[in-house]
This record gives C-alpha cells, sequence and structure tokens, in this order.
C-alpha cells in the first residue's frame, strides 16, 4: 500500500512505463473497474514518481491522489511543516475525502508545531485511524467527526497519556460529537505508561463511554508504586466486567527507563495481573521494551498497529 511521507529526501530517476505515455486516446487503462486501476497504479508507484502518472490525465491523477494521500506519516518537523502548508493549498473537503489514516508520530517541541498537528488532524476529517504521540485533546479528536454521517474514526493509537487535560474540562463541549467520536471507537491504544501516574479510568474517561470498543491496550511500569498497582487491578478487573463487548484487553509492561533488561515477569505487578488473566481469558498480559514506540512509529511505517493485534491474537 502507497503512503504519503512528505520527507525531504534524494531520489534516483524513476523508470519510465508505458503509462507515462501520453495519448491523445482515452487510456484503457481506464476501462478496467476502478480497484484494479488502483492496484496497477500502487505497483507502478513503487518504482516512478507520482508526477510522472498524473501528467497522463486528470482522472488518473485523481486515482494517483486517492493512493499517495489514504495514508500521511508525519514523522518528523520537517515532514509536519511541508505536509502543514499542503493543507493551507487544498481544500479542507479534498484531505477529509482522500486522508484514511493519519500518523503523527512526531513530538511537536514548540506552539506552533503543536498548532500546525491540531490543524493537520482537524482538516483531515474523513480519517478511520489515527496515531499520535500524545493528548492532543477532546476538541481536536472530536473535530474530526464534524459533519461525518460514514461511520467515523474507529482506531485511535496515542503513545502515552502525557498531556491529558486534569479535570478534563474541556471535555464534552459538544455532547453530540463526543457521543459519536466514542461509538465510533472500535480500538484503542495507550502504547506505554506516561511520565505520572494516570489510572485506567482516567484514560479513558475523555473518550466517552465506547459502547463498541473491541480492542483495548493499556500499559504499566514494573516496580513502580504498590498502591497504584492495586489500582490498576481493580480497574483493570472492573473493565473487564462492565464491557462484556470488549473482545481482548492487552496490559504491555515496561521495565524502568533505567534498566536496559529485565523480565517484567518476575514484578509482583505481573503476578497480580496474571491472576486476573486466569479469571478472564481476554487479559493478554504483554512484555514491552522502553524503546518499542521509537521502532514502531518514529520512522515513515504505517502498519505497526494492524501487526501488534495480529501478532498478538495469532
Amino acid at each position: 500500500m502507497a503512503t504519503l511521507t512528505t520527507t525531504l529526501t534524494a531520489t534516483s530517476r524513476a523508470r519510465r512505463f508505458s503509462l507515462s505515455l501520453i495519448s491523445a486516446k482515452p487510456s484503457p487503462l481506464l476501462n478496467l473497474p476502478a480497484e484494479l486501476v488502483l492496484d496497477i497504479l500502487e505497483s507502478v508507484l513503487l518504482e516512478t514518481k507520482p508526477s510522472a502518472l498524473s501528467i497522463i490525465s486528470k482522472v488518473i491523477s485523481r486515482f494517483v491522489d486517492m493512493i499517495i494521500y489514504r495514508t500521511v506519516v508525519l514523522h518528523s518537523k520537517e515532514s509536519l511543516t511541508l505536509f502543514h502548508r499542503t493543507t493551507l493549498s487544498r481544500s479542507p473537503a479534498f484531505f477529509a475525502s482522500h486522508v484514511k489514516k493519519l500518523v503523527v508520530s512526531y513530538l511537536p517541541h514548540n506552539e506552533v508545531n503543536y498548532f500546525r498537528a491540531q490543524r493537520v488532524i482537524a482538516v483531515c476529517g474523513g480519517i478511520r485511524s489515527l496515531v499520535l504521540p500524545m493528548w492532543f485533546g477532546t476538541d481536536c479528536l472530536a473535530s474530526v467527526m464534524e459533519g461525518r454521517t460514514d461511520g467515523g474514526l474507529s482506531e485511535i493509537i496515542i503513545q502515552s497519556p502525557d498531556g491529558m487535560i486534569a479535570p478534563f474540562e474541556c471535555l464534552h463541549k459538544n455532547s453530540q460529537l463526543a457521543d459519536t467520536l466514542s461509538d465510533s471507537i472500535t480500538h484503542l491504544r495507550i502504547c506505554e505508561p506516561g511520565g505520572g501516574w494516570t489510572s485506567p479510568e482516567d484514560i479513558l474517561h475523555p473518550f466517552g463511554a465506547l459502547r463498541n470498543l473491541t480492542h483495548l491496550q493499556l500499559s504499566r511500569r514494573v516496580n513502580a508504586n504498590s498502591d497504584n498497582d492495586l489500582k490498576f487491578q481493580e480497574q483493570v478487573r472492573s473493565i473487564l466486567q462492565t464491557r462484556p463487548a470488549l473482545c481482548v484487553l492487552a496490559v504491555v509492561f515496561y521495565p524502568q527507563l533505567w534498566v536496559a533488561d529485565e523480565d517484567v515477569r518476575e514484578s509482583d505487578i505481573w503476578a497480580m495481573m496474571r491472576e486476573v488473566a486466569e479469571q478472564d481469558g481476554r487479559l493478554l498480559l504483554v512484555q514491552g521494551k522502553n524503546d518499542d514506540w521509537e521502532n514502531q512509529w518514529r520512522s515513515t511505517n504505517s502498519d505497526a498497529g494492524r501487526r501488534f493485534w495480529a501478532e498478538l491474537l495469532k
């Protein structure tokens, strides 16, 4: 699958294809079903520039836009800046209809880039999957739902709960949008523990009822506060008891940041959660590494979320 990654890199000259030859007659390619045309053009784009295909015809150009904007990965300051600039040059309707997955794996380090990221999220109002390096706020997430009737955003992946607004003063300013957002989400991942303690209940609270949630990931650091370990265990048990529609709840355990390698399965919290897992088979315990996010998302990769569940459930 083609992925748009706005990156400043040098590229070699692409090979020429027969599709690059401009003819006065309509291309016979357009007589094929749209799905097959997309598959053919995706293969061609592996070895040629999008611009070489776009000049064939307006119809081919529209197909190319569908492919290259389907998944957008912003993994650096430069890629965020360039894509933000692109959103200013085309109508919001274009991005709402074209971008289906948005990965903002770059963490903005200043207010300017933070608001650029917020605008990008808001403009891409048709996304079904959203990956973020931190919490961008309920209002920002709800903005992608405005005017949507197609089922909406179904997957959210957040690096950690850091940045969540307490006591959630912006929560549910528009209850209709919040309810729509909540009901559309089926997959939610909080990939890493935050810098401080945030309970599972507080993490889920901004997302609303999450009535259709089927896949949930939470994270916990081992050898941390024992009282919070008890709260974590109790709240995970409560989530399982009160959400019968939940198919799987994965808890990923991380070693302390200053420990290079540690078997988290020897920790007290692992033993506590194993008791819960023995009572409810939907709970899966996973050993994580402190560089997981870096390896999965701080690149042009866009399929890490899909692989996480596939590998976990195989």
